[in-house]
């Protein structure tokens, strides 16, 4: 911030000779030369070296010595000619002149001490405003000892009269206009609206004067002041703001724009809630920004009327407030004071979610009355979580169903009994009709067999597909049992308790810090979200669940992340084959049993192969074996298959059997749990203690000085540590590694 120099420093004065001490004495160095050498620290009065006295005064108590003894006055070389108009221009004494009681009321601060000091050093440049004192002043300024003989009333220049008098000047310049009470206001208005520190409720008050004193319409107070019918009537509303806001507007941390919004918020109770969100709501409990308190108001105090539930000419549902379409408080009834542009809002939230109940209530009970189940709160959130995104279980009947552009209700047709029809509750309060998809795909199929008799019948007859290889085989049954197993997993962590989200495994963290963002495919991350594949609004309503997820509290939000992570082992990685770890790290959290998996995907491999087989073979004659072509597969026979698929199911075995002994020596792979606690035993030794069942092992690891686990010690007061790890977790030492440890 650059501070003005004072102009009146470093001059030399005369101090009057009517300058008088605190106790009204007459000052013992009157008439006596000084220079201006400070300013009191308050900066009102000014200390003067007169022959090495310091002497203290305020400005109107000295005079400026210039080098001709006239006046001082301002030089202009370039443009002289205003100046000498301001010097032929006629002069009023002060004593003769009145403040207005309908102008903006004039502040003693800084400012106008520096305009003082300013008027002191080069005289007044602009001359003020006046008029012949008025019939009905003469009462008021008779009675007051200091306008007793005043005869002229200021409509424009209070603030340079104030100056002047503070400054000790005896006259200023004045221009002399005639105007009746209505053109001193509007010329007062006209004037102050060009000034940068106008304070908004100075303006509103000027223009209710013209609208209740001076009877004028707003369009004729607007026209009078060349204003906008909007702004006069805005400026007129701010004359009710509620009291903090008034005085947040008062002193500055309010904004003429902010306080509109305010303004805007139906209720007082509404107005103070806003008012104070929004003046401590910004950069540093500071003000918030228009555009940042606007997307506040639009957000938590106005709801667009497309998307009430209820009929808005509906004056029965709460007959207290009456119908919507006659309400004052939504933004259609003053269109002028909002944006024509925008949809028509209702801006009492309080009495909208009032009336979505009461529809609410009356749709239950008719559906009640009619037999049909209405589905609401918790459980049609578990159905429907957002307003755009698909439901869980459900189907609605109004939304275009999966691969075709018409309505579910339009697809199915008759073949959903209307029993099954219910009415579930939307995030936004509506109802909509849905039939579970258990229903919809009977439906579905039912049409289909009805439909498509002669197709179903070629089929029956078509040839026998060609028997798939060894390689083929493998791939398949890898491919299957990772799909069925990243399907159970995401199904168990979604169903599985909050709660129990305490922690992210290593192995899905790694994965989530490296490859989350763009290593799943689109067709995973819409199954996770329960979005239609063929949707065609898919990709809008993945980015509506990505910001609802966004939003919820941990254990949720931790509950997508897993889902996603899991999808990694959908993929082989070539340096593990056989291994899925973070399915195996999820197997407990989400309830799933990867052997019983794998061994139902071997049993349906195996009758798929089964069935080839027997379709091959024509009445049981053998058939000649033809030539193979070069570059092509062999076909497999029925016992090559079934060989086949038993080497298939033993290759995930295959890298890592369980055949340890006890007491022998091996690698820990990862970190093992013990007591709900993550232990960092990763490439750490241990001895084998003990089988337990199938899978796991009691291992013995010692408590060496190179692992942290002092926070443990109580657990275990021995030196070794005795924990279990399933077979897949360990790996035998070789012989070099085995005498080493």
């Amino acid at each position: 911030m650059v501070t003005k120099k004072d102009p009146l420093l470093k001059r030399m004065v005369t101090i009057n000779a009517d300058a008088t001490t605190n106790k009204g004495a007459p000052h013992p160095q009157a008439g006596l030369k000084a220079l201006v050498v400070g300013k009191t620290p308050g900066g009102r009065q000014y200390q003067l070296d007169c022959d090495g006295t310091l002497v203290t005064l305020p400005m109107a108590d000295f005079t400026l010595i210039t080098l001709d003894g006239a006046e001082p006055q301002l030089k202009s070389e370039a443009d002289p000619e205003p100046h000498a108009l301001l010097a032929q221009m006629p002069r009023a004494e002060l004593n003769l002149i009145v403040r207005s009681r309908t102008n903006r009321q004039v502040v003693e601060d800084d400012e106008l001490y520096a305009m003082a000091a300013s008027i002191k050093a080069h005289g007044i440049l602009q001359p003020l405003l006046l008029r012949r004192l008025p019939a009905e002043r003469l009462q008021d300024t008779f009675e007051n000892p200091e306008t007793r003989k005043a005869q002229f009333e200021i409509i424009a220049g209070e603030r340079r009269f104030v100056a002047s008098r503070i400054a000790g000047e005896r006259t200023v310049p004045y221009m002399l206009v005639a105007a009746d009470n209505l053109r001193a206001v509007q010329m007062q208005l006209i004037e102050n609206l060009h000034r940068r520190d106008l304070d908004p409720l100075e303006e509103a008050k000027g223009v209710i004067l013209l609208v209740e004193e001076f009877k004028l319409t707003r369009e004729e107070a607007a026209d009078s002041i060349g204003k906008s019918r909007t702004h006069v009537f805005e400026s007129l509303r701010l004359l009710s703001l509620q009291p903090k806001a008034m005085a947040a507007l008062k002193d500055g941390r309010l904004s003429r724009s902010l306080a509109l919004l305010v303004l805007q918020r139906p209720t007082a109770a509404m107005q103070e809630e806003f008012a104070e969100r929004i003046l401590t709501g910004g950069a540093d409990g500071g003000p918030m920004s228009y555009r940042a308190a606007q997307d506040l108001a639009r957000r938590n105090y106005m709801t667009e009327l497309d998307k009430a539930p209820f009929d808005l000419a509906d004056a029965t549902l709460c007959p207290q407030a009456g119908a919507c379409t006659h309400c004052p408080k939504r933004t259609g009834a003053t269109p002028e004071l909002w944006d024509k542009h925008g949809p028509d809002a209702c801006t009492d939230t309080t009495c909208f979610a009032e009336k979505k109940e009461a529809h609410l209530a009356r749709v239950k009970a008719e559906a009640a009355q009619a037999g049909r189940q209405v589905i609401t709160g918790r459980a049609a959130r578990d159905i429907m979580p957002t307003e755009t995104g698909s439901m869980r279980g459900y189907i609605a009947l109004d939304k275009a169903s999966q691969g075709s552009k018409a309505e579910t209700r339009q697809v199915l047709g008759q073949d959903v009994p209307a029993s099954r029809v219910v009415l579930v509750e939307t995030p936004a309060g509506g109802l909509i009709e849905a039939v579970p998809v258990h229903a919809a795909s009977a439906a579905v199929q039912a049409q289909a067999a009805a439909a498509k008799p002669e197709k179903k019948a070629k089929a029956a007859k078509a040839a026998p597909p060609a028997e798939p290889s060894r390689a083929e085989l493998e791939a398949e049954y890898a491919r299957r049992w990772r799909e069925e197993a990243v399907a159970s997993t995401i199904d168990g962590l979604y169903c599985c308790k909050p709660e129990s989200l305490s922690y992210i495994p290593s192995h899905a963290a790694l994965h989530i810090l490296k490859k989350l963002a763009a290593g799943v495919p689109r067709e995973i991350l819409l199954t996770i979200f329960h979005i239609p594949l063929n949707s065609a609004r898919a990709d809008d309503n993945l980015e509506d669940s990505f910001a609802s997820a966004s939003e919820q509290d941990l254990p949720e939000q931790l509950s997508y992340i897993l889902q996603l992570a899991c999808t990694a082992d959908l993929k082989e990685d070539p340096a593990h084959p056989g291994a899925a770890p973070i399915l195996e790290e999820l197997r407990d959290l989400a309830d799933v049993d990867l052997e019983a998996i794998q061994a139902e995907v071997q049993d349906d491999m195996k009758a798929e192969a089964a069935k080839r087989a027997g379709k091959g073979d024509s009445k049981g004659a053998a058939k000649p074996k033809a030539t193979q072509k070069p570059g092509t597969q062999p076909k497999t026979s029925k016992a090559d298959a079934t060989a086949a698929i038993a080497q298939a199911m033993q290759a995930a075995e295959a890298n890592h059997p369980n055949d340890f002994k006890e007491l022998q020596q091996v690698r820990i792979l990862r970190d093992l749990k013990f007591a709900d606690a993550l232990l960092p035993t990763k490439d750490r030794k241990a001895v084998l203690l003990e089988r337990m069942g199938d899978r796991a092992w009691w291992l013995e690891l010692p408590k060496d000085a190179g692992v942290d686990l002092d926070d443990m010690d109580h657990l275990t007061p021995d030196a070794t540590w005795e924990i279990t790890a399933d077979y897949t977790e360990i790996q035998a030492l070789d012989e070099s590694e085995a005498g080493d440890a």
